[in-house]
C-alpha cells in the first residue's frame, strides 16, 4: 500500500479557503489532514497501488481552492516487495 506525504497549496492563505478545502477533504477515508499553516495544507494519503495514487494526487488538484498538490515523501516499500507481476494485477 502507497503511503504518500503530500503538500495542498492553496489559492490563498484566506480562512475561509483553508475552511472550504479541509471540509471537501475531511471525509476521504484514503486521506489524514494535518493543519494548515499560510496557505499550505499537510495530507497523507494512502492508496492500493501506485496508479491509483497518481489519480487520486490528479483529482485533488482540481478541488476547488487547490492550487498544487506538492509529494514530498513516498513510500512504496510494499509494493516492492511483491513479484512485478502480482503488483501489475492489482494496479489495474
Amino acid at each position: 500500500m502507497p503511503v504518500l506525504g503530500l503538500v495542498i497549496v492553496l489559492d490563498d492563505d484566506d480562512d475561509s479557503t483553508q475552511r472550504r478545502v479541509s471540509g471537501a477533504l475531511a471525509s476521504a477515508p484514503d486521506l489524514e489532514l494535518g493543519e494548515a499553516a499560510a496557505h499550505r495544507l499537510p495530507v497523507v494519503l494512502e492508496s492500493s497501488s501506485a496508479r491509483m495514487a497518481e489519480e487520486r494526487i490528479d483529482s485533488l488538484r482540481c478541488v476547488p481552492g487547490v492550487a498544487g498538490v506538492d509529494v514530498v515523501y513516498a513510500d512504496f516499500q510494499d509494493l516492492l516487495t511483491r513479484s512485478p507481476r502480482a503488483a501489475a494485477r492489482e494496479d489495474v
